[in-house]
């Protein structure tokens, strides 16, 4: 498991409406009135209206062969990220890695992040998320979900965003923001794809983020129970991500 590996490394390194804006289009969640076209990564066609959107049952989302969930990532673009103790921005870059900031683009179009919990904070290491809390949603994105990897162009920074991994080829859902410099995840296959757009957007998971909880939760329990049988009864202060959208800034 990615905790396991970490945990490893850690001891033998240091003991939606669209509205189109002037140079930018942003895309949320919400209105089935105005539709937009966006394009997957094999060439297909998808509507902002198909997407799906929190509120609706958790049986309609997507699965991850859905056309849904293939949608290409702009060039450049910021997911502006409400949680419960105030918003971040991550600023996706696709260059840095094509096929995770592709899997974090559909996964914000149709509002996968909404309700997760940021179930372990690393002091000084990592913050992770990307468990939905749904139990139908997260066990079918825990099998045959994966993207294949990227090829490493970026370190590991405090600040930038990278998916989660268990080995070659295991990316699915979650993802860590690094707290600190940690480059010596670089060669295990941990890709960053994106970066937090400013320093106050760090220290809100620095400082902000509930951090009481640290790395008690168990993942297995989160995608088997969910928000509500597990989570918010064993851990009823922890963090979590209220709304999510996305701003284009290089399609």
């Amino acid at each position: 498991s990615f905790r396991a590996m970490v945990a490893k490394t850690i001891a033998a390194a240091a003991g939606a409406a669209v509205l189109c804006l002037v140079g930018a289009i942003l895309l949320t969640s919400g209105s089935p009135a105005t539709m937009e076209a966006l394009q997957t990564t094999d060439g297909q066609t998808v509507t902002t209206t198909s997407l799906y959107k929190t509120g609706e049952p958790s049986t309609d989302f997507p699965k991850p062969s859905a056309a849904a969930m293939k949608l290409k990532s702009p060039k450049e673009w910021k997911a502006h990220i409400n949680t419960n103790v105030g918003p971040f921005t991550v600023l996706v870059h696709r260059e840095w890695a094509p096929k995770g900031a592709d899997r974090f683009y559909s996964l914000v179009m149709n509002d996968f992040y909404d309700g997760g919990r940021f179930f372990r904070y690393a002091d000084n290491f990592v913050v992770q998320w990307g468990l939905k809390g749904e139990p139908h949603i997260d066990e079918m994105y825990e099998n045959g979900a994966n993207i294949n990897d990227d090829s490493p162009k970026k370190s590991n920074s405090a600040g930038r965003i990278t998916f989660a991994t268990s080995g070659t080829d295991t990316r699915s859902t979650q993802v860590f923001v690094n707290l600190a410099d940690n480059t010596f995840l670089d060669d295990q296959g941990f890709t960053p794809f994106g970066e937090l757009a400013t320093a106050e957007d760090l220290d809100l998971f620095k400082h902000k983020i509930n951090a009481e909880y640290g790395e008690k939760a168990d993942q297995n329990k989160i995608i088997s129970e969910g928000n509500s049988l597990y989570l918010q009864k064993a851990f009823p202060h922890m963090s979590y991500i209220k709304a999510e959208k996305v701003e284009v800034i290089t399609p």
